[in-house]
């Protein structure tokens, strides 16, 4: 399944640049995400009034797990961006703690209370596909958290991360290291599509240069498994040029082991994080931080409303934003928020203020 997913991560990437040189994206005028963040990938549409209903809506979430402060501050932005439509009626947000079974009996509860939309981020296309094509078959409007392509039926697609967000990093690794050396990488959480493909991204980058992953483990996303695991590999002695990391919560962990053992930095991969910002700017780590905006939970949400008020709405969209370079830190870097804050974000600057001031 994995490998059909990259091969669909691959042509969203090729799609997308296809769309933006068409001209395309501008025969539907709903924005998804501020322009620059978010991009069709593909020029296929639905039907203007395919799903048009009347209000008031009850729309329905089924995401995979939390677990970490950026699936945290994605919710907030959903649940924000769902209080500013009178017209949804009420509002279903259920998570699966990473476990199969209960995502496939909470898609199956909110199909019984007969919601109007259903987003669903699935652990994985292939406990996601089976639920999806139910919802799809009861002419429900679906929308698919995540890049699966032809792996999982949907109305709409909205994606980000994946293959991309790995060979960011991978490229940064490989051009630091000079084309070789030894690298440890930490993962995500085992067996979920989005850090399968992230690390795919990594491997593929090294191809072709000497570079050897010496070491590799999962730290589901979040800093206290992450400084474990970092404190491990640290006190094993084994030798280290560089690293990567699915995600930034685990970097900074190991940036705090590294300062409390007294090793010395090595070029670590980031994220668009304002704790590991920060602690880039401190520590003067080279690093790159590819963004994962969890303005996806903004975006999944205007898709539903916009699909119930019959517009139509491109079939697959994806956010691929550069990544943050050394050069570009003081321009990200927000010293009045909290190492919680994620960027970039779509919440207003008196909302962010107030759910992150320091």
């Amino acid at each position: 399944m994995s490998r059909t997913i990259s091969r669909t991560m691959r042509w969203v990437a090729a799609a997308a640049a296809t769309v933006a040189m068409s001209g395309a994206a501008l025969a539907a005028d709903v924005e998804i995400l501020p322009n620059g963040l978010m991009a069709p990938t593909t020029t296929e549409q639905t039907k203007p009034d395919q799903f048009k209903k009347a209000p008031p809506w009850r729309i329905g979430v089924s995401f995979g797990g939390v677990g970490n402060t950026w699936i945290v501050q994605m919710i907030q932005e959903m649940k924000y961006e769902a209080s500013l439509h009178k017209e949804i009626g009420e509002f279903i947000f259920v998570e699966a703690n990473w476990q199969a079974a209960k995502q496939v009996a909470d898609v199956e509860d909110l199909l019984t209370k007969k919601v109007d939309a259903i987003i669903i981020g699935p652990i994985s296309a292939a406990i996601g596909a089976p639920l999806s094509a139910k919802a799809v078959k009861q002419g429900i409007p679906v929308v698919v958290f995540g890049a699966f392509g032809k792996a999982m039926q949907s109305t709409t697609e909205i994606g980000a991360g994946g293959e991309v967000f790995g060979r960011q990093g991978g490229e940064f690794l490989r051009k630091e290291l000079n084309g070789k050396g030894s690298v440890w990488a930490f993962r995500g959480v085992a067996g979920v599509d989005e850090e399968t493909l992230r690390y795919e991204g990594f491997r593929k980058s090294l191809v072709g240069s000497d570079i050897k992953i010496t070491n590799e483990v999962f730290g589901d996303w979040g800093y206290a498994k992450g400084k474990q695991l970092c404190e491990n590999l640290v006190l094993s002695g084994n030798a280290v040029d560089g690293i990567w990391f699915s995600g930034a919560e685990m970097t900074r962990a190991c940036l705090d082991v590294f300062k409390e053992s007294g090793k010395a930095l090595v070029p670590m991969t980031g994220e668009g994080n304002n704790g590991f910002l920060r602690a880039w700017k401190q520590t003067g780590v080279k690093s790159v931080a590819p963004l994962f905006t969890p303005g996806l939970g903004a975006a999944v949400v205007r898709a539903s409303v916009a699909l119930l008020e019959g517009k139509p709405l491109y079939k697959s969209y994806f956010s691929a934003p550069a990544a943050v370079q050394q050069g570009d830190l003081d321009k990200f870097y927000r010293p009045d928020l909290n190492d919680a804050y994620w960027l970039p974000s779509t919440l207003p600057e008196a909302k962010l203020k107030e759910m992150f001031h320091r």
